[in-house]
């Protein structure tokens, strides 16, 4: 059952006539969080001792996220449609660009109630009634104005194979992880493009053989501001992609590139000096030979 503040209860039962608006919450990995409603009017939480949580109106709209209570631990797995101005941002990107560069994954959703005196009135109790806290699993397709997503509850978490360290030659561990220890900015190089660039290539002076293979550069000026792409390979002449922008990028655009790491033994030790916190097992004997 869900709870509600007091007053809330005490209006239910009391009053004849009440407005209500559905609060979204989108709280990302990188700790951005952004609150909208589908009201046509912005709701205040005031706060004490703290600005008020304002849950913008007339930005996006989310259609989904329904309140559903069952018996045992089966995971909500709910569809949801957000739709969204060309002029929408959310974590300084547009929308489309920060859903297709993955700034949704790891990212909460909440849809909650609030209950007010009247349309664009004081919220009733001062909070909202949380209805659904749930996981962006996947995103099912992504356009100009509107996007689906799918969204699970957090009794997914509890989806994951146990025991969860497995003996495999490459580390167990995500680079700039806790368990790998590496700071992720102490291993970044801001550059400029160079000249004659392509779609799949970015030519630039400070590029050294190998050493940001496999790792992400991130535009930071240009029509690719804020796009991150993989990078495939590099060389002293500059970086391969390992898929294509999206728009031609020009001599001058800034960027910030980052160190790659392939999970063996060896680029742990000559790239990172890292070889204390490694968790491969790379001296295990693959199955076929294996004595018995």
């Amino acid at each position: 059952m869900k709870s509600a503040p007091s007053a809330v209860i005490s209006a239910l039962q009391t009053s004849r006539e009440l407005s209500f608006a559905d609060c979204f919450t989108i709280t990302l990995a990188d700790g951005t969080i952004a609150r909208y409603t589908n009201a046509q009017y912005t709701v205040s939480i005031p706060q004490i001792g703290n600005p008020a949580l304002l849950f913008i109106a007339g930005d996006i709209l989310v259609d989904g996220l329904k309140l559903k209570q069952t018996c045992g631990v089966d995971i909500d797995e709910q569809s949801i449609d957000i739709s969204f101005k060309p002029t929408s941002t959310i974590a300084g990107l547009p929308w489309p660009i920060a859903v297709r560069e993955g700034r949704f994954d790891g990212a909460t959703i909440d849809r909650a109630r609030a209950v007010l005196t009247a349309p664009g009135g004081t919220v009733i109790g001062g909070a909202v009634v949380v209805v659904f806290h749930g996981l962006v699993a996947t995103v099912d397709n992504i356009g100009r104005l509107s996007c689906k997503m799918t969204v699970k509850s957090m009794l997914n978490k509890l989806a994951v194979d146990m025991p969860r360290d497995i003996w495999q030659p490459c580390c167990l561990n995500t680079l700039y992880d806790g368990l790998c220890t590496m700071v992720k900015s102490a291993n970044g190089a801001s550059g400029t493009v160079g000249a004659i660039p392509t779609l799949g290539f970015i030519p630039w002076s400070g590029s050294a053989a190998d050493t940001y293979d496999q790792g992400t550069i991130t535009f930071e000026s240009g029509a690719n501001v804020g796009v991150s792409r993989t990078v495939q390979t590099s060389t002293t002449s500059g970086l391969t992609l390992s898929r294509p922008l999206d728009y031609m990028p020009v001599a001058g655009d800034s960027f910030v590139v980052y160190k790659g790491c392939d999970k063996t033994m060896t680029t742990c030790q000559s790239r990172f000096s890292n070889l204390a916190n490694f968790r491969g097992f790379p001296f295990v004997p693959p199955p076929e030979l294996a004595m018995y």
